[in-house]
């Protein structure tokens, strides 16, 4: 066996070229194995540099914001690659490796946008983000199926793990790393260690964690997007609910849903996150979470600090945890009460499904939609059941909607969940149930920050920083989550629309599927 650069080489011409799946089997069977099909890869015929097909070459701008990039493009196996070496190097979280993962997915990023299918690198040439290691694993793809660097990692026994412990809720690449310093190669194995780490995170994600794994359907985000929306409309009849990330963008599966409410009046959005957490919490819906204060100062708009530009963190009031998803939300039937699975939702929470989607990029809330009466609207955490004709049951339900906002403040108000003992976490994961534990994020936003949050929520991770970047180094402004600040004349941009806030940045709006790079 001889190991030879095939670049620097001349390869015989009996010689077989395989890829590193074929070593792995051996080194696993302790001897030389054959190679089969599957493992050989055929060489492709470079073209000549002076012959290269450039009737493809596209104008690609520098900023990854300018660019289109979806869901489905030209050129995945190579997008594939790329982002198997950002994923390495996030895990490996080394000195270097911040910017060694950003390189990577920048490269990515273009390769999304290419209108064509890449064919050759000499087509990418004097584009600005594929340096000289990107261009190797893409000539490596193009000539051999597959490039050794992707390969070797795709193949490693540390990778795996790491990617394993990672999806633990909580975990990130220090704790993974000292887990497998233990010699621990499954989640079995972390389990049986038992009170490993003090953080709620990571003793409910161990509990839950095929639940958690197991990625959240589009169907799923909308049936709890329109209960959330049902129980806002009886809290404050004028709020919005938006559905964000990924499912925003076009995903149909996702590891979390996010959803970001406000309401057009500044200042009433106070106070509707903890009814809600009541609410949600009668329902028996709350696993295990956590509230965050908003802690915006006007101030943070025009903080020139570098932090905006790699954190994605913002000072918005938010709750972030787990929460149970009735099995229903999976069924065909989506909109299902959450405690009689005979019992559906009326059409007015269908209508109020359809209005929140056609109010996203309106100025003004119209009438004929805000105004819904909540006794015409069936909450489907109530096991009640009534007709708008029938005052006595409409009354009840009055009565019992003061009393559950009246009641809803996590301070007065403890979770079912809230404390119970590692074993008790466990023995309920393990119990006979009818829902799935489900991540979830609920983020309250002031109306006039609304649509800049829209943005940051929706994502992608790095159109956001590059919109940020480009704001900063093209035009002088300071962009976030919370607004946007002109450095030089010293005050603040608002925006009653997404549009609005890429007219201030100067860029043709991007739909929502069109910021996945």
């Amino acid at each position: 066996m001889k190991f030879l650069d095939v670049n620097k080489a001349e390869v015989p011409k009996n010689a077989l070229i395989v890829s590193t799946s074929w070593l792995v089997e051996c080194l696993k069977n302790s001897k030389v194995l054959p190679v089969l099909e599957c493992h050989r890869i055929k060489k492709v015929e470079k073209k000549d540099a002076d012959h290269v097909d450039t009737s493809n070459v596209t104008e690609v701008s520098d900023w990854a914001c300018k660019r289109g990039a979806t869901l489905t493009h030209c050129n995945e196996k190579f997008t594939e690659a790329l982002e198997l070496l950002q994923n390495h190097a996030e895990l490996r979280n080394e000195a270097s490796d911040y910017s060694r993962a950003l390189a990577f997915r920048r490269a990515s990023c273009v390769l999304k946008s290419l209108p064509f299918a890449l064919t050759d690198v000499q087509q990418l040439i004097g584009y600005k983000d594929i340096g000289e290691h990107v261009r190797k694993v893409l000539a490596d793809i193009l000539d051999y199926g597959s490039s050794p660097e992707v390969e070797e990692i795709r193949n490693s026994e540390w990778f795996h793990k790491m990617k394993l412990f990672t999806n633990v809720f909580g975990v990130g690449p220090a704790i993974a790393k000292s887990w497998i310093d233990k010699g621990w190669q499954s989640i079995a194995d972390v389990r049986l260690a038992g009170s490993i780490n003090k953080d709620w995170r990571i003793s409910w994600g161990l509990a839950f964690y095929e639940d958690l794994l197991t990625p959240v359907t589009m169907q799923e985000a909308e049936a709890f997007e329109t209960l959330i929306r049902t129980e806002m409309k009886k809290i404050s009849p004028l709020s919005i609910v938006t559905v964000t990330g990924g499912f925003r963008r076009g995903k149909s599966n996702g590891h979390d849903i996010d959803i970001l409410m406000t309401h057009p009046d500044e200042g009433a959005e106070t106070n509707i996150l903890s009814k809600l957490m009541g609410a949600l919490n009668k329902c028996d819906l709350v696993l295990k979470g956590y509230f965050t204060q908003n802690t915006f100062s006007s101030e943070m708009l025009s903080d020139d600090s570098k932090k905006g530009l790699r954190s994605h963190f913002d000072h918005f009031e938010k709750w972030i945890g787990i929460c149970k998803f009735p099995k229903s939300f999976q069924t065909d039937r989506k909109l299902q009460s959450v405690r009689d699975s005979s019992e559906t939702l009326p059409e007015s929470a269908q209508q109020l499904s359809h209005y929140s989607r056609t109010i996203q990029h309106q100025d003004v809330l119209p009438s004929e939609h805000v105004n819904i009466s909540a006794d015409n609207t069936m909450s489907p955490c109530s096991k009640h059941t009534f007709k708008t004709d029938d005052k006595q049951k409409s009354l009840t339900l009055k009565r019992e909607r003061t009393e559950m906002l009246e009641d809803s403040s996590p301070k007065s108000k403890r979770f079912k969940y809230e404390d119970l003992s590692e074993k008790e976490v466990i023995s309920l994961a393990n119990s006979d149930r009818n829902w799935t534990a489900r991540r979830v994020d609920l983020i309250v936003s002031p109306y006039s920050q609304y649509y800049y949050a829209l943005v940051g929520w929706t994502g992608s991770k790095h159109f956001n920083r590059d919109i940020r970047l480009y704001a900063q180094k093209v035009l002088g402004l300071r962009l976030t989550s919370h607004g946007l600040f002109d450095m030089k004349k010293g005050e603040a941009l608002p925006a009653s629309s997404e549009e609005e806030v890429f007219r201030h940045l100067q860029l043709p709006y991007r739909d929502p599927m069109e910021r996945n790079c």
